[in-house]
This record gives C-alpha cells, structure tokens and sequence, in this order.
C-alpha cells in the first residue's frame, strides 16, 4: 500500500538479482589499500582471510607487490577481469575518480566508506553526493554508502569492511540477516556470530546516497540462507518504501524484526489538534511497520534476539506457553513475566499431569509453571517423561526453558538433548538464560541448535513470543468502503489552507458517515434563545468562530443551558469573553446543541505525517486526552475490524465495555464511524492536513460526534 497524498509513487525497490554481484561477490577489488595494517583498506584485505573468491589490492604506489598477501595493481583497469564488488578506502576526493573507474572496469557495484558529504549539512556537500548518486544510477552501478562500513556475506566469508576481526566469527552462516543504516550498530549485531548466533549477511546503509535500507533487506529475503531479518532503521527518503519491503517479505514468506533508532516527537509541532501533538512521529512510525506487516521491538537488546526465535520457529500450533525448569523460582519469574504480557498459561491436561505426577518427587510441581526439581540432573529418563508429555500436551505452542546455573559439561550436553523435541514436536524451545556467566559453553551450544532460541532476559523471552503469536494470527487487512457521497465532500472542500468552523466540519462528518449531534447556528442571544426552544432543553452553547480552534480555553462553552434566559446570559458571556481572549478573532454567533446523552468520551482524529501520509487516531478523549495520551493510530484507511482492534487496544477501553455494571458502548458503531472518518482522511489526502472529533460520545444507543475541526491543506 502506498500512502496517499504523497505525490508519484515510492520507488521501486533494487531489483535483488541486480545487487547480488555487488552483496554477495565471487570477486573484490580494495581501492586505497596501504601498507599500513591498521589503515581500512588493510583491515577489509584481512577481513578477507576466508574468502573463496579473488580478492585484488588497488593502489599505484605498490603496484606488482604484494599487499597483506594480496597482488596489488596500479588501477581497475589493469585487473585481469571486472570485480564484482569494488571498495573504495579513499578520501572523499577520490571517490568520484574511482567510481568512474569502476563503471569503465564493468563492476557489479562499489562500496563507500568515506564520509563528509550530505550528513555535514554544507550545501556543496549535499550537491557533491547527489552527482554522486546520479552518476551511479545513471551508469547502473549500486552503490553501498556513503559514509558506511561495508558488508558481510557470512556464507562467502566475505567480510567487505574495515571493522576488525571479522575471521574471528566462527559460527556457522544461516538463520538472520542484518541490516542496518548505523555501521557501528550493524556489526555489533554481526559480533553475535562469535557466540554462536547463526547470521547469513549484513548490510550498512550509511547515507543511503543509492541503496537504502530497504533494497538491501530486500536482498537478503532472496538470499536461501535468509529465514528472517533484522533491520535498524534510522530515516528513509520515502517512509512508503516499507510497504514495498513488506509485501517481498510477505511474497518470501520470511519476516521482518525491525527497531526504529530516533523515536523522537518532532513531527508533531505546530499542530493545530489534540491530534497533532499525540500522532507523534514515533507513533506513525510504529503504525507503519504494523501496516507493512514487520514485527517492531522497542528496544536494540531485543532486535537480534527477537529475530532469531522467528528465524527458528515454525508458525505456533497452539497460543499457551510451557514453562519446564529445575527451578521453582525460575519457573515463578517465568510466569510473572508471561502474565504481566497476557500470554496464555493453561494448565496441563489430566493424561499430562498424571505423567508429570509419576516422574516428579513430590516436592515439585506437575503443572505450568512445571517445576522438575534438580533431582533430574540424577534422573534423566523423569526429565525425558516430563519433556515428552509437556510438549506433546496440544495447549503448548513452544516451551521455556529456564537454565538457572552453568554447569560447562552438563549445560552444552543439555542443549544438544533437547533439539530432538524441538524437531520432534515442531514446537520452538525458548533457552532463558539466567546465569551471568554470558559466554559460557551451553549458551554457545544453545545458539548453535537450529531449534533453540536463547535470550539473555526473561522479560524479552516473553514478549518474543507475544509477538512470534501476534505475527501468526494477524489477517490480512481490508480496506473499508467508502460511504456514498464521500468524493462529492471532499471535492467541495476549500482549495489551498482554511480552517472550517465547527459546524462546517461537523456537516462534512455527518456527510462521511460520522454520525453528529443536531445543531444550529445564532448571530444573536434572541435567535439562540429560539433555536434552543426548538432543539429542546437542555442544550449547549458553543463560540461559532473560524479563528478560534479551542473554544474553552477562551470560556466559550456552557453546558446544560435549561432554558431561554440561561441561553441568552450564556450567548452574552461567550461572546464577551471570546472578544477578551482573542480581540481580532471573527465571531459568528454561538452553535446550539442539545446536550448529548451520557456516555464515554473519545478522541478521533486524523493527520497527515510527512513520511506516510494520512493516519487515523482514536482515544481516550475530552481534556484528557493530551493528559493521559491513551491512544491507537494506524494509516489511513482502516477497516471496521482494524477500527475495533484500536479501539480493544487502549487502556480505556473497558469503559466502553461496562465498566463495574455501567451500560456497554455499542462498539461496532464506534469502529464504522472510525473507519469512515478515517476513509475520509485517506481520500482527502492533501486536501486536509489535520481533522479532529474531541469528544466523539459513545453510548449504548451508538456515537456522536459533539465538536470538530478540520483544517485544510495546500493540495
């Protein structure tokens, strides 16, 4: 899906067969290598220690020698054939130089690791690296970088960068590839191949000058070794791209782990709503990666961790977690942690717990959290009965499995002993590794079973299968229909910027498909006072401004008005205050409204984020919506079913569900009325920049919507 009033379309992503000499290379030519060992160019040759493929020093000083054990020629132009991966270890002046070079040479593609250019910010830098992307695009040459530390296909031993010691990361190639726009943090996730973590390729995008992050995670879906990625995501020219990432990741079958560096708010200044300053940027974001079906963790301990348990797991046969430990205490954390994220603890079934019962001394516990007690470690064929009937129980849809102590010999042991269940019962093992000893042998032997995944912390054990979980049942979203009449409406918005008053914007709902309280207008107390008699009492006076956004921080609101005299007094003092307040403000008169029945107070609100366009918000509302910030937001549209997610989502939402016996909400009412608000946020596109119900009421008898505001947009 492509976010709407953005403009052409998000380009398309690289084709991957098209990177694949250049982020998978049979052949690597090193640009700028010296005779120095500590300098970058020496330190990618010796990352190439175990690379198959030809691997050739660049460098006209040491031309016909040898260089850290490589030939070494004068130019590109004199390699005995085209590399297909050209890394540039230069200066920035050079770098154009040589990448002429490697378009004449017939390169699959060069690598960039100089920096100085657009990050600096200086005008002639910015230029200086977009005639650098033009020129690449032109000539059909990918470039990685600039300002990056290169690439790793752990499959080739490939190691393109200048970070140290990549020989060093033994573990064998497969499972989850990395990508990363930070190098620094790229290859601290690479590193985990040291303890054992199975990684297939790492890319770092730096400035993204050609390659972004998503046509090199694209990539990696088609590499065969891939089973899942992890990406770290700082920006993107065009937010819509992940949409394109998605639906490969969605084709490959493979998911997405993805963290969002810089979570900042931003994006939300100078909003005219409420709306504005609770879609922050951190939000869309998050509500992007949900729409491009990626699974987001919060935090970078969680992001490699989170990825190797999808990467291992098999789709969940049943939502209830096991807990298996030695340790009683273990098991307790264990289950607080699952309890506090809603995850599903049943109980053994009678023909589980009765095997339980047998092979467990009775100071133990046959049941979930189920507690073995350290007598197996003297009783293996109790752990094996326990083991067997825990797994075979079909509530469980994988197990956690506590290591509470390191014991170098009986732990490594331990692990290679329990991959036979996991392959057995195709139900994933969760090692929560408890020992501080982090690099101890059982850790690294639990890294290396295929059907293991280790995690260093309980409370990120557990939301790894919270969203393992979420991922498998998720549907596919439906777009909602558009109500009739809805194109008519927008195109009878203003063109170019206007803020509608109240009572305009709450024609434009009720026309959409937003249901609205009656109103009517008054210029005077006498004309309110006779609207109120016909609308029946009690009733609502409302300032009628186009220049006042919020009427009661200017006392232009009285409630519960019961009757002629109380209206024209309240039309008095409205009008008054409002002139106290905002003297060059133009006021129209009051908006009469009967009171609307009691009921909850939401907020339901749209805005468009620079990156992804129109999203729809719901919340809790009325003055605390900015207090408690008790909101959901997705992109715009959201179906009736997606409405009522976000709506089961928030903190609040059991005052809409009858909360200590009051009268339950009518529900589906509420989400009909968010999706066709934010239907209509969608078809706007840039015609409206913000549009905003606070409250929206709902009751029993369905939802209304008491106040509006719509502003319009340049589009």
């Amino acid at each position: 899906m492509s976010a709407q009033g953005l403009g052409a379309a998000p380009e398309p992503l690289r084709d991957p067969a098209s990177l694949r000499r250049l982020l998978s290379p049979r052949s690597v030519a090193v640009v700028g290598v010296s005779g120095e060992p500590s300098g970058f160019g020496a330190r990618t040759v010796t990352n190439l220690a175990g690379f198959a493929g030809q691997v050739w020093a660049v460098n006209p000083k040491y031309a016909g020698q040898e260089l850290h054990g490589r030939p070494c020629y004068a130019s590109l132009a004199e390699l005995p054939e085209a590399p297909d991966c050209v890394l540039l270890a230069l200066p920035r002046q050079g770098v154009m130089p040589a990448v002429e070079a490697a378009i004449a040479r017939g390169a699959g593609g060069v690598i960039v690791y100089a920096s100085g250019y657009g990050e600096t910010g200086l005008p002639e830098r910015v230029a200086e690296e977009e005639a650098l992307r033009e020129r690449c695009r032109a000539a059909g040459l990918p470039l990685v970088g600039v300002n990056c530390l290169g690439i790793v296909d752990h499959v080739l031993k490939a190691g393109v960068t200048f970070m140290p010691e990549y020989p060093r990361m033994v573990a064998p190639p497969g499972g989850v590839a990395i990508t990363s726009q930070s190098g620094a943090l790229g290859y601290a996730l690479m590193q985990a191949a040291e303890r054992g973590f199975s990684v297939c390729h790492m890319t770092t995008a730096g400035n993204a000058t050609d390659l972004d992050v998503c046509d090199l995670a694209a990539y990696q879906l088609s590499m065969p070794e891939c089973r899942a990625v992890a990406l770290a995501v700082e920006g993107l020219r065009d937010g819509r791209r992940l949409f394109l990432l998605g639906e490969a990741a969605r084709q490959a079958g493979k998911p997405i782990v993805v963290l969002k560096l810089g979570r900042g708010e931003a994006g939300a200044a100078a909003a005219v709503s409420h709306t504005g300053s609770l879609a922050g940027s951190a939000a869309a974001w998050s509500a992007a990666f949900r729409r491009a079906g990626m699974v987001e963790v919060e935090d970078f301990d969680a992001l490699l961790e989170t990825a190797g348990l999808f990467a291992k797991a098999p789709p969940p046969k049943a939502k209830g977690v096991a807990i298996i430990t030695p340790s009683g205490g273990a098991g307790i954390m264990a289950a607080d942690h699952a309890e506090a994220l809603g995850l599903d603890m049943p109980q053994p079934l009678p023909e589980t717990e009765a095997v339980l019962r047998a092979a467990i001394p009775d100071f133990g516990a046959p049941r979930n959290p189920c507690d073995l007690t350290a007598q197996v470690a003297s009783n293996p064929a109790s752990y094996d009965a326990c083991m067997e009937a825990m797994l075979a129980d079909p509530q469980y849809g994988c197990a956690v499995i506590p290591v509470v102590y390191s014991h170098h010999a009986l732990t490594q042991n331990r692990m290679q002993q329990l991959r036979p269940y996991a392959a057995k019962f195709g139900k994933p093992l969760l090692i929560a590794w408890i020992p501080e000893q982090l690099e101890a042998s059982g850790a690294f032997a639990a890294e290396s079973v295929p059907e293991l995944a280790l995690f260093r912390s309980m409370r990120r054990l557990m939301n790894a299968i919270r969203l393992w979980l979420e991922y498998h049942g998720q549907a596919p979203m439906q777009a909602p229909t558009p109500p009739p009449g809805m194109a008519e409406a927008i195109a009878a918005l203003p063109r170019g910027e206007a803020v509608l008053t109240e009572a305009e914007a709450k024609a434009l709902f009720a026309r959409v498909g937003v249901p609205v309280v009656e109103e009517r207008r008054a210029a005077t107390a006498d004309t309110a006072a006779d609207a109120a008699a016909a609308i029946g009492f009690p009733v609502v006076l409302k300032l009628d401004s186009p220049d006042i956004a919020h009427k009661t921080e200017v006392g232009g609101v009285k409630l519960n008005l019961g009757d002629a005299a109380a209206v024209k007094a309240a039309f008095e003092e409205i009008v008054a205050s409002a002139k106290r307040h905002a003297p060059k403000a133009r006021i129209d008169g009051v908006l009469i409204q009967r009171m609307a029945p009691k009921g909850v107070e939401l907020i339901l609100g749209a805005r468009r984020d620079p990156q992804f366009g129109p999203m729809v918000l719901v919340g809790t509302g009325g003055v605390q919506a900015e207090l408690w910030r008790d909101v959901a937001l997705d992109l715009a549209p959201v179906s009736p079913e997606r409405a009522e997610a976000m709506l089961r989502s928030l903190k609040g939402f059991p005052l809409l569900d009858g909360f200590r016996g009051a009268p339950k909400a009518d529900i589906a009412a509420v989400a009909r009325a968010v999706s066709a608000f934010s239907a209509f946020a969608a078809g706007a596109g840039e015609r409206v920049q913000e549009a905003e119900v606070n409250p929206l009421i709902a009751g029993p008898w369905g939802c209304l919507a008491v106040d509006g505001l719509v502003r319009c947009g340049a589009g």
